[in-house]
C-alpha cells in the first residue's frame, strides 16, 4: 500500500473538487458536532500563548485522486473518509463569505476560489451547496441546512458578542496558510490508487485498519515520497531497512515480559505497540488529550531545517536499542523496573541514558530510587496515614532485589505477573479478628472452619501429652459452639485464645501487629477470613497457591518458609515469633542498604 500522507491548511484545499461517491452515507452531522468545531476554532484564534507559525489539526482526510493536470497534480478527490468534516468547513465558510463578507467568491481576498463538493447521490448537491437554505426535500440536504443554520446562530449568538475582529480573526485562522502565525490544518492522506475504495472505506469504518498515529507516522517513513532528497536507490534501501526494524520492534514490544518492563500501560490500550515507543519519543502526556499528539509530533520534526526524516528515525532506533539494552541486562532490568513500576518517567530515563557516561547513569538510577523510598523502616506501621504506600514500596524492592543481587539466580523479576494482578500488604501472622466484619456471622463461622482443621491435624501429630490435651480442650471449646447462638462477643473471645495458642509462648499478641517485620507483599486477597488466620493457615494456603501456578513474590514464599530464621530455634513451625521478625526485618535493611544508608 503505497500511500502518501502530509499536513494541509483548509487554504490549500480551496479551488480543488471533492467527490463523495455513492457507498458513503449523505451528510449527518448534528449541532453538537458542528458547534465543537466552531468553539474549538474560535478559542485557537484568540488564543495568545501559542508558538509561531501554530495550527490547530482536524483529523484524517482520505482521498484517491481522480484526475491530474497538465503538470501531474491532481485537483479532484474521491473522498473516501473525512466528508463530515470536508462539508462542514465548506458549510463555515460559505455563511463567512455570503454574511459576513458579503461577497460571492473568496477570490479577491485569498486569491482562491472555494472548493466544491459534489454527492454522487445527489445531482443537485453541487448546486444546493452554493445556495444552502431550508430543505426538507431529502435527508441531506435537510441536514446541511441545519448545520448552517447552526453556524449562522452561533456567529450571530448575542450572548457571545462576536464583533467584526472575533470573525475576521476566526476568518484568518480558518484559511491561514502555513507561512501564517495561525491555521487550521487537516491530515491529508493520499492513499494508493489502485485500491478499491468501497474496500478501503468499509476497512476504515470497520476499525481493521484505523489511521492510528502508528499508522500515520508509517506513512511518513515508507510512502512514496519519504526521502525524495536522497537518490532512488538511497531511498529505497532506508525504507526497506526501516520496515524490517518496524516489524523487529513491533514484534518485541508484543512480547509481555518485555512490554510490562517498559510501561505500567495495559497492552490492551494499543492495537500496534509501536505506538507506545511514538508517545515515549514525543513525550506524551496523560494529559495530552488530542488522539492525534503523538503524530503530529512526528510531522512537525520530520519538516524542521536541518532535521531529517532519516535523523528522525535514527531517534527511534536509538530508543529502541536503549530499552532493548535494559532488558537485557540484569543489573539494568530490575533498577529501571522498578522505577517504571512506581511511575518513574521513562523518556526521562532515556534522555539521561543517552546523554551521560554508563557509570553516572547508574548512580544516578540509584539516588532515584533512595529518593522513593522512606529510611526509618522500623517507624512505618500499616495503620498509620501514608504509610501503606511505603511500606508497598519497600516490599516491592526487597523483592525484586532479593533477585538482582542474587548471581545465582537466573531468572529475572517478572512484572508481567507484578502488573497484571492488584496487590495488598498481608499480615503474616494474625493478632486479633480486627478486620473481620462484625455483622457478616458467615465470616466468623468460615474462620472457626479454618482452624478447627488446623488444631485437628496438630492433634493428630503432637506426641506430648500435654499438648494433646491442651488442643482437645480447645477444640471441644470450638465445636461446642451451635452456629445459631454464636455471637460477636463469644467468637472474639474464642478467637483470641485459638490465635494465642499458635502464637509464640509469652509474646504479646498485640505487640507490634502492624509494622513491617509482620507484613509481606501479595496478590490481593479479598477474602477477609484467611487474612485474619494465623501463620500455619495462611502458610498452607501458600503452598496450595504455588502448586496450582499463582505467583507468589520470592520473599513472600521465603517467609512461610521460615527462610530468614537463620538461627532455627523456632520449635514449633506454625509460629511467626520474635526470632523470625527479627531475621526477617534485618534482612530488609541488609538487601536495601545501598538505598536506605
Amino acid at each position: 500500500m503505497d500511500n502518501q500522507i502530509t499536513l494541509m491548511t483548509i487554504n490549500d484545499l480551496l479551488g480543488k473538487q471533492y467527490f463523495i461517491p455513492y457507498y458513503q452515507r449523505g451528510y449527518r452531522w448534528t449541532e453538537h458536532h458542528v458547534e465543537d468545531l466552531l468553539e474549538d476554532i474560535f478559542s485557537f484564534s484568540k488564543a495568545q500563548n501559542i508558538n509561531e507559525k501554530d495550527f490547530y489539526c482536524l483529523q484524517p482526510i482520505v482521498v484517491k485522486n481522480i484526475n491530474l493536470d497538465s503538470t501531474g497534480a491532481s485537483q479532484s478527490y474521491e473522498i473516501v473518509d473525512g466528508q463530515q468534516r470536508l462539508t462542514t468547513i465548506y458549510i463555515i465558510l460559505q455563511y463567512l463569505m455570503r454574511e459576513f463578507l458579503k461577497v460571492d467568491s473568496l477570490e479577491e481576498e485569498y486569491s482562491k476560489e472555494i472548493y466544491t463538493i459534489q454527492y454522487e447521490t445527489r445531482i443537485k448537491s453541487h448546486d444546493f451547496l452554493k445556495e444552502i437554505k431550508d430543505d426538507k426535500s431529502n435527508i441531506d440536504f435537510f441536514h446541511i441546512s441545519q448545520a448552517y443554520k447552526t453556524v449562522k446562530e452561533w456567529f450571530e449568538n448575542d450572548k457571545k458578542q462576536l464583533n467584526r475582529k472575533d470573525k475576521n480573526d476566526f476568518l484568518d485562522t480558518l484559511l491561514g496558510r502555513k507561512d501564517d502565525n495561525k491555521s487550521v490544518q487537516v491530515i491529508w492522506y493520499t492513499a494508493d490508487k489502485d485500491l478499491d475504495s468501497v474496500e478501503l472505506f468499509n476497512r476504515l469504518n470497520m476499525g481493521k485498519i484505523p489511521l492510528t498515529n502508528a499508522e500515520l507516522i508509517k506513512a511518513i517513513f515508507l510512502s512514496s515520497s519519504s526521502f525524495k532528497d536522497d537518490f532512488l536507490e538511497v531511498a529505497n534501501r532506508k525504507k526497506i531497512v526501516i520496515s524490517q526494524l518496524w516489524d523487529i520492534i513491533e514484534q518485541q514490544l508484543n512480547d509481555d515480559d518485555f512490554w510490562s518492563f517498559i510501561t505500567n500501560i495495559r497492552k490492551e490500550k494499543y492495537d500496534t505497540k509501536i505506538e507506545l515507543l511514538f508517545d515515549i519519543i514525543s513525550k506524551k502526556q496523560k494529559s495530552d488529550i488530542d488522539p492525534l499528539f503523538t503524530f503530529l509530533y512526528f510531522i512537525k520534526d520530520s519538516k524542521k531545517e536541518n532535521y531529517s526524516l532519516w535523523d528522525l528515525w535514527l531517534t527511534v532506533e536509538k530508543y529502541y536499542y536503549t530499552l532493548l539494552e535494559w532488558y537485557k541486562s540484569k543489573n539494568l532490568y530490575h533498577k529501571i523496573g522498578y522505577l517504571i513500576a512506581i511511575n518513574k518517567d521513562l523518556n526521562e530515563l532515556v534522555e539521561l541514558s543517552v546523554t551521560v557516561n554508563k557509570s553516572y547513569f547508574e548512580e544516578q538510577l540509584n539516588s532515584m530510587i533512595s529518593d522513593s523510598l522512606e529510611k526509618d523502616i522500623d517507624s512505618l506501621n500499616y495503620n498509620q496515614s501514608g504509610d501503606y504506600k511505603k511500606i508497598e514500596r519497600i516490599l516491592m524492592l526487597f523483592n525484586i532485589e532479593a533477585i538482582r543481587t542474587n548471581e545465582k539466580i537466573t531468572e529475572f523479576y517478572p512484572f508481567k505477573f507484578h502488573k497484571n494482578q492488584k496487590w495488598s500488604l498481608e499480615h503474616i501472622h494474625a493478632q486479633n479478628s480486627e478486620f473481620l466484619d462484625k455483622n457478616k456471622r458467615e465470616q466468623w463461622l468460615k474462620w472457626l472452619d479454618y482452624h478447627k482443621k488446623l488444631i485437628k491435624d496438630i492433634l493428630d501429630d503432637t506426641p506430648e501429652e500435654n499438648e494433646k490435651s491442651d488442643l482437645q480442650k480447645l477444640l471441644n471449646e470450638v465445636e461446642s459452639l451451635s452456629d445459631d447462638k454464636i455471637t460477636w462477643e463469644i467468637f472474639e473471645k474464642l478467637a483470641q485464645n485459638v490465635i494465642r495458642k499458635f502464637s509464640e509462648e509469652n509474646q504479646d499478641i498485640n505487640t507490634d501487629s502492624h509494622n513491617i517485620s509482620n507484613l509481606a507483599l501479595l496478590g490481593h486477597n479479598e477474602n477477609a477470613v484467611l487474612s485474619n488466620s494465623v501463620f500455619e493457615v495462611k502458610r498452607r494456603e501458600i503452598i496450595n497457591l504455588d502448586k496450582i501456578g499463582s505467583y507468589i513474590p520470592v520473599c513472600t514464599k521465603r517467609v512461610f518458609l521460615k527462610y530468614y530464621d537463620k538461627k532455627n530455634t523456632s520449635q514449633q513451625y506454625y509460629f511467626w515469633g520474635q526470632n523470625d521478625r527479627e531475621a526477617y526485618l534485618e534482612e530488609i535493611k541488609k538487601v536495601l542498604l545501598p538505598y536506605i544508608n
